[in-house]
C-alpha cells in the first residue's frame, strides 16, 4: 500500500511523459539490483518561427507531394520534435508498493535518468508478487492526481552471464536507406516503417533459446514511439532500447546525419562494462560504420564479442578494401556476411547460461 506521504512527480497535466525500457543489473556484492530509470517530459508547444523555417528547408529537401505533409502521419512525426522538453521536473517512480524519488530533476530538453537500487529479496517478492513478467520489472511513474494518470515503464532484470544481442535498427531491421538523403527523411516522416523481411523471425528464435536484446540506433528519442511500435508490430522481441539525443534548433538534414556517425560505440561499450561476463553477437548492417565500430569493439572487447553479423546493403558492400582492413583487425571467424536473414541458421547462436557461445 502506497502512503499518502509518499513522493510524486511535479509534472503537468498538459505534459507528456515516457518511461523508457532500461536495464538493471546486479551489483558488485551480488546483493542488490541497480536499476537504470530514462524517460523524458514534453511540453507542447506552437511552432514558433524559427521551426516554421527548419520545416520549410525539411519538406524542400524531400521534395514529396505536398499531400503528404497534410497527412496525419507526417505530423505525428513532425510533433515530436516540435514538442519542447520539460526542465526542472521531480520524478518518482513506483516499483511495487514503494516510492522512489530520483535524485536530479529534469535537464533542459525533458530527459531524466537515475539508478535506483533493490535488495535481491525485495526483487524475488516482487516476482512473487507477479510484478516482473519474463525478466521484465513492471515500473510506474507517479503524477499528481488520482492512479489515472500513471506512465508505465518496465526494466529487464539483466543476469551477469548469458547472451546479448545488440542490433542496429535502420536497414538491419528496418528499411531506412540511409544512403539516400531524400529517402531517409521520407521514410522517417512520410511512410510508416517496415520491418526487413526474416530478421524478427531469426531475434524470435533466438529469444526462444534465452537470448536477450538491446537495439542500439543512431535515430533520435523523438522516434521512439514508432520503433516501438514496428518493433511489436513486426514480433521483434523486446528489449532495451538506445537511442541518440537531437533537438530541432540547426538545419535538421545535417544534424540528423551529423549524430548517425556518433555515439554507438560508447553505448555499446557502456554495455560491455556493465556485463562483463555476458557473451555478445553485434548486428549490424554495411551501410553506415556498423563494421567498423564493432570490429574497434572487437579488439577492445575480444573475449566478450562472440560473433559480428552484418547485413550487406547494394550501395555500400562490405568487400575489398574495406574487408580487408577490419580483417587485419578481428579474425576471418568472427564475421558474417548474409543479405537475407535464411543465411544464418537458426541455431547459430547457441544459448548456455553457463558458459555462453555462438556456433556457426
Amino acid at each position: 500500500m502506497i502512503s499518502a506521504n509518499s513522493p510524486i512527480s511535479d509534472i503537468a497535466e498538459h505534459h507528456r511523459v515516457a518511461l523508457y525500457p532500461s536495464f538493471g543489473r546486479l551489483a558488485d556484492d551480488g546483493q542488490s539490483w541497480k536499476l537504470n530509470i530514462h524517460g523524458v517530459v514534453l511540453e507542447p508547444r506552437e511552432i514558433n518561427l524559427r521551426k516554421r523555417i527548419l520545416l520549410r528547408l525539411l519538406k524542400r529537401v524531400m521534395n514529396a507531394d505536398p499531400s503528404h505533409f497534410d497527412s496525419e502521419l507526417f505530423r505525428r512525426r513532425i510533433d515530436c520534435f516540435i514538442q519542447a522538453g520539460g526542465p526542472g521536473c521531480q520524478i518518482a517512480v513506483r516499483i511495487g508498493d514503494r516510492c522512489f524519488l530520483l535524485p536530479k530533476r529534469t535537464k533542459r530538453n525533458g530527459h531524466f535518468s537515475g539508478t535506483l537500487r533493490l535488495s535481491r529479496h525485495d526483487v524475488d517478492r516482487l516476482r512473487a508478487d507477479g510484478a516482473v513478467d519474463g525478466n521484465w520489472l513492471q515500473l510506474a511513474l507517479i503524477a499528481p492526481g488520482t492512479e489515472e494518470r500513471q506512465i508505465l515503464g518496465r526494466c529487464l532484470l539483466l543476469e551477469p552471464t548469458g547472451t546479448s544481442v545488440v542490433s542496429d535498427i535502420d536497414d538491419t531491421i528496418k528499411h531506412t536507406d540511409v544512403a539516400s538523403r531524400r529517402s531517409l527523411l521520407a521514410n522517417t516522416f512520410l511512410h510508416e516503417f517496415r520491418s526487413i523481411d526474416g530478421m524478427s523471425n531469426l531475434y524470435r528464435q533466438w529469444a526462444d533459446q534465452g537470448a536477450v536484446f538491446h537495439y542500439v540506433s543512431s535515430s533520435p528519442w523523438q522516434l521512439f514511439d514508432p520503433l516501438s511500435e514496428l518493433c511489436e508490430t513486426a514480433g521483434f522481441p523486446c528489449g532495451t532500447m538506445h537511442l541518440r539525443m537531437f533537438r530541432l534548433r540547426d538545419h535538421m538534414l545535417r544534424r540528423m546525419l551529423l549524430i548517425r556517425r556518433k555515439g554507438k560505440g560508447a553505448v555499446i561499450r557502456s554495455l560491455f562494462r556493465s556485463f562483463p561476463n555476458r557473451r555478445f553477437v553485434l548486428v549490424g548492417d554495411s551501410g553506415e560504420r556498423d563494421p567498423e565500430i564493432y570490429a574497434t569493439l572487437a579488439r577492445k572487447f575480444p573475449q566478450q564479442i562472440e560473433r559480428i553479423l552484418i547485413r550487406q546493403l547494394p550501395f555500400r558492400k562490405l568487400d575489398g578494401e574495406r574487408m580487408l582492413r577490419l580483417l587485419r583487425r578481428v579474425p576471418t571467424d568472427r564475421w558474417q556476411l548474409f543479405h537475407d536473414p535464411s543465411e544464418i541458421p537458426s541455431d547459430s547462436v547457441a544459448i548456455d547460461s553457463a558458459v555462453p557461445r555462438v556456433l556457426v
